[in-house]
C-alpha cells in the first residue's frame, strides 16, 4: 500500500499464478510466477472490490504472507489501515509486516520469485533470514497490532528496499570490520538478480514510523529479546591492527533483563550469554592456546556491550520507542493498573540510562571441540 492522490490509497496486490491458471495480461504487471494488479481507492476492502470486478477469480487472502506498506504511509500513521486489516477474517495473525523504504508497489514489481513457483512461498522464506543472519527480524501481523496498543511497549516492522545498481559501490567511510552491520535495506552492495533485500528494522513511535535500525543493531535487539538463532559478524583482531576475526554467535542461555526505579528514573540492566566460535583462522596464531582464546572473549565482550548499548540509547533518547519490551518487566513494578497508567513508561522510556554485560564462552575449530 502505498499513499495515491488526496485521501486515496494505491492498493496492489501480487498473486501467484499456478500451472493451470491463465490470466489477462493486458491491464497488469506479471512475471512467469506472478501476476501484479493495482488499484486506486479509498479504502483496502473497495480496493479489493474494484480488483474482483475485474479479474476472473475472486481474492482471497487467507494465505498471504506479507503485507507491504510505503515508508511515505507509515511516517504519516498507520492506525486507521492496520484496524481495517486485522478486521479481515480471512488474514492469518502470522502473516508479515514490511515497510518499504520504496513504493510499495515497484517493490512488489521487483520482487519476482526465485527458487520458488509460489509467491507465498517465496516471502515465507526470505523473510526468515533473520534465523541465521541476525541482519533482520521475523515480524508477524499480530506481534505489530500487539505492540501498537500495548502500554508496556512500541512498534517495529521488517525493513524492505530495492535492490539497485546504485548500493552495487561501497562508498561508507567505515572500518571493515563496521561495514558489514551498518546496511538497511536499499544500501547494501550485493550484486543479485533477485530485486529485493531485506536488512535492518523499522521503528515505530505510537502508530508512525520515526526511524530505522541497521543490522547490527538489529542484531543487537535480537540478543535482548531473545530471538537471536545464530549470525555471522566481524570483529576487529585483538592481536594484529587492521586485521579481522569472523565469528558465529548462537545464545548459549536467554538473556537476563531487570527493570528497576531510581528517583522514577528507569535503570535497565542485560546480562547476555553468548557461545561464540572462530570461523576465520590464522596461520600465525595458535588458537588452541587458552591465553589466545581468553583475549578474544574479553575483547569480544567489550565490542558487543558497547554496540549494544550504543543501539539501546539510540531506541530510547533519538526514537524515544520501547522495542525491547523492557515495559512488560516494569509494569511489575506497580501495585496497581491505575499507577502503571499514571506512569506513562512509553514516555519515561526515553529517560533510561542502561548497563549491559556480555558473557561469552570463545572456541576454535568446532569440528574437535565438538566431540
Amino acid at each position: 500500500m502505498i499513499k495515491a492522490n488526496g485521501n486515496t490509497l494505491k492498493l496492489t496486490l501480487q498473486v501467484a499464478i499456478l500451472n493451470n491458471s491463465s490470466s489477462n495480461k493486458s491491464n497488469s504487471s506479471q512475471s512467469s510466477n506472478s501476476v501484479l494488479e493495482t488499484v486506486e481507492c479509498a479504502s483496502i476492502d473497495s480496493g479489493i472490490n474494484l480488483i474482483n470486478s475485474y479479474i476472473s477469480k475472486k481474492v482471497n487472502l487467507s494465505h498471504c504472507k506479507a503485507i507491504v506498506i510505503s515508508e511515505e504511509l507509515a511516517y504519516e500513521g498507520l492506525s486507521e489501515y492496520l484496524y481495517t486489516i486485522v478486521n479481515n477474517v480471512e488474514l492469518r495473525p502470522d502473516c508479515n509486516i514490511l515497510i518499504s523504504k520504496c513504493n510499495a508497489s515497484e517493490f512488489l514489481k521487483n520482487s519476482e520469485p526465485t527458487l520458488e513457483s509460489v509467491s507465498a512461498r517465496y516471502y515465507e522464506l526470505i523473510l526468515n533470514s533473520s534465523e541465521y543472519t541476525g541482519y533482520s527480524e521475523n515480524i508477524t501481523l499480530s506481534k505489530f497490532y500487539y505492540d501498537l496498543l500495548s502500554t508496556s511497549s512500541q512498534a517495529h516492522a521488517i525493513l524492505g528496499a530495492i535492490n539497485t545498481n546504485n548500493t552495487h559501490n561501497n562508498d561508507k567511510d567505515l572500518a571493515l570490520y563496521n561495514i558489514e552491520g551498518s546496511y538497511t535495506a536499499g544500501e547494501t552492495p550485493i550484486e543479485s538478480n533477485v530485486g529485493i533485500e531485506n536488512m535492518g528494522l523499522a521503528v515505530f513511535r505510537g502508530d508512525k514510523l520515526v526511524g530505522e535500525l541497521n543490522g547490527s543493531e538489529t542484531l543487537s535487539h535480537l540478543i535482548i529479546t531473545n530471538d537471536l538463532d545464530s549470525c555471522t559478524i566481524t570483529i576487529p583482531s585483538p592481536f594484529q591492527e587492521g586485521f579481522t576475526l569472523t565469528v558465529s554467535l548462537t545464545l548459549a542461555k536467554n538473556t537476563k533483563n531487570c527493570v528497576e526505579f531510581i528517583n522514577n528514573t528507569p535503570f535497565i540492566s542485560s546480562t547476555i550469554y553468548l557461545t561464540a566460535n572462530i570461523l576465520s583462522m590464522d596461520e600465525n596464531l595458535d588458537y588452541s592456546n587458552n591465553e589466545n582464546l581468553e583475549v578474544i572473549q574479553e575483547y569480544l565482550n567489550t565490542y558487543l556491550e558497547e554496540n549494544i548499548l550504543e543501539c539501546l540509547y539510540k531506541t530510547s533518547k533519538e526514537f524515544r520507542s520501547d522495542i525491547f519490551d523492557f515495559g512488560n518487566l516494569a509494569v511489575k513494578k506497580y501495585s496497581t493498573w491505575t499507577k502503571w497508567g499514571d506512569s506513562d513508561w512509553l514516555s519515561n522510556y526515553e529517560n533510561s540510562f542502561f548497563k549491559v554485560e556480555v558473557n561469552s564462552i570463545v572456541q576454535a575449530g568446532q569440528l574437535f571441540t565438538k566431540i
